[in-house]
């Protein structure tokens, strides 16, 4: 039977080569003789479902070379068999359900949404899963629910490890196969999303005193130092801060953690910030009420980057700025990294906020002119 559930997976009327059907079967099936496949085509032409061709070699008995299926639709149904047809079909039904399920999602997407690239990530990843088109059907279903469900985690707010996300959605902090979390590392930037591989860090530098309950931290003893988010959330007192100052590169940010500037609290911006560091990020602010630099690349999604963040200045009454990510740095850099479709996209919505500050909208016009981007690590 294992055997015949093999041959009868394909959609194809075409004689198959004996050679080509016992090679199959003995590749999969452990212990599979060739006379166990020249006993089930005798079964098969007996029974009706195959058309054989035979020849008959000079005194040797009649052997067949070759089998065509006479209903190979209803074999495959009443073995419970897909075969490509079938497989097909039910990947167009997924992956329609899939779109029918984003565009609910877009339906009654909040404009006010922290984190409105979500939704182009999960439409890139159905485009992509189209693609895929050696996935199986059972495969395919998988990663789409896996998609949407990463998209409900953030929604939700939830935030924690990948094993605690394992669980959630699958009911074992192991169910998600490394080949699955491959596959969601290149759709999503998962830690942005509040789903990390350790306890969420913060990285900071600086010659300030960090202080829970009666124990105090000299954060000036160290280069730079990380610190988990949970701890950060629970900081009494920060001493000695009189400026914040957030950097996006992370090579940016070990280079100035050696030379900052008297009372310069520098803090490590990964990219589009989780809702656990913005978390962090306003109690911080409630211990260290400062203004603040926020460097990020000279690109659209760091001009969108360093908004968003700069948006919890604006909730806590206190002002930021652009630090090093203006037109100047843009024009003078040998970089030349040309801007993507969706790089222009974002500028053309980047430049109808009327609140853009006048250095963003000034480097946001450059590169829209210039039709290019750059990296902070260049000059920074």
């Amino acid at each position: 039977m294992a055997a015949l559930r093999l041959w009868v997976d394909e959609d194809d009327s075409k004689p198959h080569k004996r050679e080509s059907l016992l090679k199959i079967a003995m590749k999969k099936i452990d212990g599979f003789r060739l006379e166990d496949g020249d006993l089930l085509a005798e079964h098969l032409l007996h029974d009706g479902w195959v058309i054989c061709t035979e020849i008959r070699k000079p005194k040797c008995d009649w052997q067949w070379v070759s089998l065509a299926w006479r209903d190979l639709t209803k074999l495959q149904s009443l073995l419970g068999v897909s075969g490509t047809l079938g497989r097909q079909q039910q990947r167009q039904t997924h992956l329609s359900q899939a779109k029918e399920q984003l565009i609910a999602r877009l339906d009654s997407f909040a404009q006010g949404d922290t984190d409105p690239y979500l939704n182009d990530e999960l439409a890139q990843a159905i485009e992509e899963l189209e693609k895929a088109k050696t996935l199986t059907p059972d495969a395919l279903k998988r990663r789409l629910d896996l998609m949407f469900q990463v998209a409900h985690w953030r929604d939700s707010g939830q935030q924690g490890m990948r094993q605690d996300f394992a669980l959630s959605v699958r009911d074992g902090t192991k169910a998600i196969e490394a080949n699955e979390w491959k596959w969601l590392d290149t759709v999503f930037d998962l830690e942005r999303l509040g789903i990390s591989r350790f306890a969420q860090t913060a990285w900071l530098a600086g010659e300030v005193e960090l202080c829970w309950s009666n124990r105090k931290m000299e954060l000036s003893a160290v280069h730079f130092l990380g610190i988990p988010l949970k701890d950060m959330q629970h900081l009494e007192r920060l001493e000695g801060v009189q400026q914040w100052w957030l950097i996006e590169n992370r090579t940016s940010f070990e280079r100035n953690a050696r030379k900052l500037p008297h009372g310069t609290l520098l803090l490590w911006m990964p990219g589009r910030p989780s809702l656990g560091w913005q978390a962090m990020m306003v109690h911080l602010l409630t211990k260290a009420p400062c203004p603040a630099w926020i460097s990020a690349d000279a690109d659209p999604a760091g001009v969108d980057i360093a908004c968003a963040v700069g948006r919890l200045w604006e909730q806590a009454g206190l002002t930021w700025e652009a630090h090093q990510m203006s037109s100047v740095e843009l024009t003078q850099t040998k970089q030349k990294w040309d801007l993507t479709p969706r790089d222009r996209l974002l500028l053309q919505n980047l430049l109808a906020r009327e609140a853009l500050p006048a250095t963003l909208r000034t480097l946001c016009e450059t590169m829209q002119r210039e039709d290019r981007k750059a990296e902070q690590e260049a000059w920074l």
